[in-house]
């Protein structure tokens, strides 16, 4: 299993979106490492990640608009150590 700095560091590398939303998309996974930090949850059970996700996406309403919320929802859900439900990835953006 990854760290949460690990995913960072490869969604840099391999996630292809647009600057702006690239940028946004990194925000988002440090504010979900900075949010576990201090709740003290962890990104890898899935129901910590579940609200540190609405915790943190709510901040970034652009990438809930964006043409582009698919393909962040897609590399997420293949990059976590469980997996999501349909319904579970549709709600990702709510």
């Amino acid at each position: 299993m990854n760290s949460i700095s690990q995913a960072y560091r490869q969604a840099c590398r391999e996630i292809d979106l647009p600057p702006v939303e690239k940028e946004l998309f990194l925000k988002l996974l440090r504010e979900i490492s900075v949010n576990a930090a201090r709740s003290q949850k962890a990104w890898h059970i899935k129901k910590d990640f579940m609200t540190l996700w609405f915790i943190s996406a709510g901040r970034f309403p652009l990438l809930a608009t964006s043409p582009h919320s698919a393909v962040i929802a897609t590399w997420v859900t293949s990059h976590l150590p469980f997996e999501l439900t349909t319904e579970e990835q549709q709600s990702l953006w709510i």
